[in-house]
């Protein structure tokens, strides 16, 4: 690295890291009232808890990112219904590869 690129990194403030939200992604969790609800579902949680890490992640933050309580109430029910369904939500899942 070079000398320039060296006094950056040194001068860097904890304050300006993880601001941006692909950032914040591996921290999304819901409210404890939104957790209780998902957990009642008990097939809809049974069935979130057995996906893969990289989905949960993804599907609590489009959650949890939501800046409108009544927008992260209809995704945290859409989550919900996928999987009563033990569905993934179509958006937030890869396309199969052949």
């Amino acid at each position: 690295m070079s000398p320039a690129g060296l006094k950056a990194f040194a001068a860097r403030s904890d304050d300006r890291s993880v601001i941006y939200s692909y950032e914040q992604r591996k921290h999304a969790q819901l409210d404890p009232a939104d957790d209780k609800r998902f957990r009642t579902k008990a097939k809809a949680w049974k069935f979130f808890q057995a996906q893969p890490p990289g989905y949960r992640q993804i599907t609590l933050c489009w959650v949890s990112s939501a800046k409108k309580p009544e927008t992260r109430q209809r995704r945290l029910a859409r989550l919900i219904d996928y999987s009563i369904q033990e569905k993934r939500i179509p958006r937030l899942t890869p396309p199969e590869t052949k």
